[in-house]
Formats: C-alpha cells, structure tokens, sequence
C-alpha cells in the first residue's frame, strides 16, 4: 500500500489483529515509513501501553468508534 493509503489511519482508533494472533484496540499515533520496504505503526492500547508492529503483521485492521 502506498503512504498516503497509510496515512489515513494515523490518529484512529482502531482494532487490529496480527498474524500471530495477539489483538489489540487503540488509537494510532505514528507511522514510520523510514524502514521501507517495512512500514511501523505505534498505538497506544487500551491500557496506556505503547505497541509497535510492522504492517507485515497485521492480519485485520478496522476502525473503531470511540465509546
């Protein structure tokens, strides 16, 4: 996918799924397209807690309303 089909998710929040079965719900606050071919995305969880992943990993991803 191309950065500015990435880009549309930065700020959302979002559930994802990665491949190696671990889901998380957040908000995205950074996409890092340094490491190409490798795309990094950080949320912030639903516990405060900071995670990073590659756009390899994911499984699903789709945006969440806020509750």
């Amino acid at each position: 996918m191309e950065r500015s089909g990435w880009d549309f998710w930065n700020g959302k929040h979002v559930f994802i799924k990665l491949k190696s079965g671990r889901v998380y719900s957040g908000d995205i606050i950074d996409i890092d397209f340094d490491a190409k071919p490798l795309i990094f995305i950080t949320i912030i969880d639903k516990f405060g807690a900071r995670i990073i992943f590659s756009q390899s990993e994911i499984d699903v991803m789709k945006e969440e309303e806020l509750r």
